[in-house]
C-alpha cells in the first residue's frame, strides 16, 4: 500500500500470535507491504488516496478464498477519535 496523500495506522503481528499488534503510521510517501501469514488492520486517521498492489487476483470471490477475518483491534476504539 502506497499512500498519495493522507495518513494511517496499521496493526499488525503474525498470524495465530496472541501478543499485542505492534503499529506504524504510514504517510504520504511512504509505503508498507504485507506479507503472508500476517493479521493486520487499518485505521484511517484522514482520507487517503492510495496505491494497493497484490500479487493475487482482486475479484470479491477470490479474495474471499484467500481471507480469514481477525479482531486484531476492537474498532470501537476507533469510533470517536
Amino acid at each position: 500500500m502506497y499512500v498519495i496523500s493522507g495518513s494511517f495506522d496499521y496493526y499488525y503481528r503474525p498470524t495465530g500470535g496472541h501478543q499485542e499488534p505492534q503499529k506504524l503510521r504510514i504517510r504520504e510517501g511512504e509505503m508498507v507491504f504485507t506479507p503472508p501469514m500476517e493479521d493486520h488492520a487499518t485505521v484511517f486517521l484522514e482520507d487517503c488516496q492510495m496505491i494497493v498492489v497484490s500479487r493475487n487476483p482482486r475479484d470479491q470471490e477470490s479474495y474471499e478464498a484467500d481471507v480469514e477475518r481477525v479482531e486484531l483491534i476492537d474498532p470501537q476504539d476507533y469510533l470517536t477519535q
